[in-house]
């Protein structure tokens, strides 16, 4: 019972003052300059990257799209934080047997990477939204404030005459993928 205890305590942990969000680089054909936005939450539980032109369509082809984003957070010494939950969401126009790909990726360097994808069939003219939840939080280093790479990738195969498209955005051009965050004290 008190270790179960101890774990909720350190999960509920949160660095004091306020943390920022610095991108240190951003690049891919789903995230042209100017495109993406990256905000922490007030609460210091969560960041959001919102994506304006995260586009990616296919007419009896095949084409994909993606964007790799470092970060850094800056935040008191002594913490460290991973990822515990990503929302990702968007929009896919599917004709009847195309095929939809989301996958996205993110690590520190010299830490495992965290791997997803997820897949949608046409017909399908829909929002689609996913959650991913890794079994276990790979918490970032101690010592070192090593950057965050995400990396997202939209792929459609198209079949027939007709349009298929799939974003990571929507009707007001802007949707966020939320990065969830666990901390722990060092």
């Amino acid at each position: 019972m008190l270790a179960a205890a101890m774990a909720l305590v350190a999960v509920a942990v949160v660095p004091p003052g306020p943390v920022t969000v610095e991108v240190v680089s951003v690049g891919g054909t789903g995230c042209p300059l100017g495109t993406t936005n990256v905000a922490m939450s007030e609460d210091n539980e969560a960041f959001t990257v919102t994506y304006s032109d995260f586009l990616v369509q296919a007419r009896g082809s095949e084409a994909k799209k993606s964007c790799t984003i470092e970060l850094k957070l800056n935040h008191a010494a002594g913490y460290a934080y991973g990822i515990a939950a990503t929302d990702y969401r968007g929009f896919a126009n599917l004709t009847d047997g195309a095929r939809g790909v989301e996958r996205n990726s993110y690590h520190f360097p010299g830490f495992p990477t965290r791997h997803s994808m997820h897949t949608y069939q046409g017909p399908m003219s829909d929002n689609w939204q996913v959650t991913d939840k890794p079994d276990s939080v790979a918490h970032g280093p101690c010592k070192d404030k090593k950057p965050l790479t995400i990396e997202a990738e939209l792929k459609v195969t198209g079949k027939g005459a007709a349009t298929s498209f799939m974003t990571m955005d929507s009707t007001d051009s802007s949707v966020s993928t939320t990065f969830r965050l666990q901390w722990k004290k060092c």
